[in-house]
C-alpha cells in the first residue's frame, strides 16, 4: 500500500508540474484611461487666473480679429480675468507681406511602345510667399529652481535677504516671463497643375484675396495652438485621455485563460469611469478584486521555468500600471522593483520606477492626492 500511495503521489506531482508548465503566450489588451497632466509649475488653487493679451496689425486683424484670437487662448483649470491674474499671457502678430512669387515646371512625356519620345507636355503651377512675425510670453512666477535664469535666482535671493521686502515677496510673488518664443517667419501656397502659364497666373490674380486669407488664418490657428501647448505645459493643469494596456494570456488551453478574460473585461468596463473630472476612490475599491487576483498569480508560478517567469511578469506588469494609473506611485514602484528582480523584460520596470518617481514628486509639488479631480 507505501508503494502505491507513493507512486500515485508522484503522479499527481509530474501532472501538476505539466499543467503549471503550459505554453504562455502573452497578448497586449487595450483599456481607457483619463487623468489630469500636472503642469512644471504650482499655482495654489484659490488663485489660478489668467490674462490675455493680444495685439494685431491691421493685415493680420482683417482676416482673424483679435477677439477670435482672445477667446481662442485658455489655460486649463484656471479662470479667465482681466486685471492682476496669476498667470499672463501676451501674443502679436505683426504685418503681412507679400514677398514673392515663382514658376514652377514639370515636363512629363509620353512614349510609344518602342520607348520613343511621342509628345513632351509642361505644366506649370505658381508659388506665393508670404512673411509674417509675431511672438508670445507667458509670464507667471516659477518655483522650479532649475527653470529659473542666473539673473532671476539672484533677484530671488536679494528679495528674501531683505528684511524689507520679505514679507512682500512672500504674499505677492514677482512675475517674470516663464517662456516665450516666435512663430514661423514665411508661408507659402502652390497652385495646382496647369498646362499653360497663363491660366496659373490668373488663378493667382482672381484669388489673391482669398490665398492671403487663407494663410493667415493657417497662422493664426497654427500660432494659437503653440501658445496653449507652451503656456499648459508651465501651468494648465489639463485633462488627457489615453490608451493603456495590459499583458493577459493568450493561451486558451492555460488553465489561467478564463479568469484572465473575466479580468481584463472588468478593466476595460470598469476603467471607463477613469477620467480627469472624476475621483477614482471608488473605483479603486471596484478594481480591488482584479489587483488581488494578480497579486495572488505572483505566488502561483514560482521557480526559474521561462513560462512561469512570463506569467510572473504579466501579474508585475499588471500591478505596476494600475498602481500608477490609481495614483499609487509607491506601489507601482514596488511592483516594478519586482518585475525587475523577475528577470524578464526588466526595461519595462526600469521606465515605470522613473515615470512613478516623477508623479510621485510631482503630486507633492502640487500638493495633491490624485491627478483626478476630488
Amino acid at each position: 500500500m507505501k508503494l502505491i500511495y507513493a507512486l500515485l503521489t508522484t503522479a499527481l506531482v509530474v501532472v501538476g508540474s505539466r499543467g503549471n508548465a503550459q505554453k504562455v503566450d502573452l497578448d497586449r489588451f487595450y483599456f481607457d484611461a483619463g487623468y489630469l497632466i500636472l503642469p512644471k509649475e504650482y499655482t495654489p488653487a484659490d488663485n489660478r487666473t489668467f490674462g490675455v493679451r493680444v495685439l494685431c496689425s491691421p493685415s493680420v486683424a482683417s482676416a482673424y480679429p483679435e477677439s477670435s484670437i482672445y477667446e481662442k487662448i485658455g489655460l486649463s483649470g484656471f479662470q479667465r480675468v482681466e486685471n492682476n491674474p496669476a498667470v499672463g499671457i501676451t501674443v502679436e502678430f505683426g504685418n503681412v507681406r507679400f514677398e514673392r512669387s515663382e514658376t514652377k515646371t514639370r515636363t512629363e512625356e509620353k512614349k510609344d511602345k518602342d520607348g520613343k519620345v511621342t509628345e513632351q507636355i509642361t505644366y506649370y503651377s505658381m508659388i506665393v510667399r508670404y512673411s509674417f512675425s509675431g511672438n508670445y510670453k507667458v509670464l507667471g512666477t516659477r518655483t522650479d529652481e532649475k527653470s529659473l535664469s542666473r539673473k532671476e535666482k539672484e533677484k530671488a535671493k536679494d528679495l528674501q535677504n531683505n528684511r524689507f521686502l520679505q514679507s512682500a515677496s512672500q504674499s505677492d510673488p514677482v512675475k517674470s516671463v516663464t517662456t516665450s518664443g516666435s512663430f514661423p517667419y514665411e508661408l507659402s501656397y502652390t497652385t495646382i497643375e496647369y498646362r499653360n502659364l497663363a491660366d496659373a497666373r490668373r488663378y493667382i490674380e482672381q484669388n489673391q484675396q482669398t490665398i492671403r486669407t487663407d494663410l493667415i488664418t493657417k497662422y493664426v490657428t497654427d500660432a494659437i495652438a503653440r501658445v496653449n501647448e507652451d503656456a499648459n505645459r508651465w501651468y494648465g493643469y489639463v485633462p488627457t485621455q489615453t490608451r493603456e494596456f495590459l499583458w493577459i494570456l493568450d493561451s486558451k488551453s492555460h488553465p489561467e485563460f478564463p479568469i484572465q478574460q473575466e479580468a481584463i473585461k472588468a478593466v476595460k468596463e470598469l476603467s471607463k469611469r477613469m477620467t480627469a473630472t472624476q475621483p477614482i476612490t471608488q473605483l479603486a475599491r471596484d478594481l480591488q478584486p482584479v489587483l488581488d487576483y494578480f497579486q495572488e498569480l505572483k505566488n502561483k508560478y514560482p521557480g526559474s521555468d521561462k513560462r512561469n517567469q512570463k506569467m510572473r511578469y504579466s501579474a508585475y506588469y499588471n500591478l505596476m500600471v494600475l498602481n500608477y494609473l490609481l495614483d499609487r506611485p509607491d506601489q507601482a514602484i514596488a511592483e516594478a522593483d519586482g518585475l525587475i528582480k523577475n528577470g524578464y523584460d526588466t526595461k519595462d520596470g526600469e521606465r515605470y520606477v522613473g515615470w512613478a518617481e516623477e508623479l510621485k514628486t510631482m503630486l507633492a509639488k502640487h500638493n495633491m492626492e490624485s491627478r483626478h479631480v476630488q
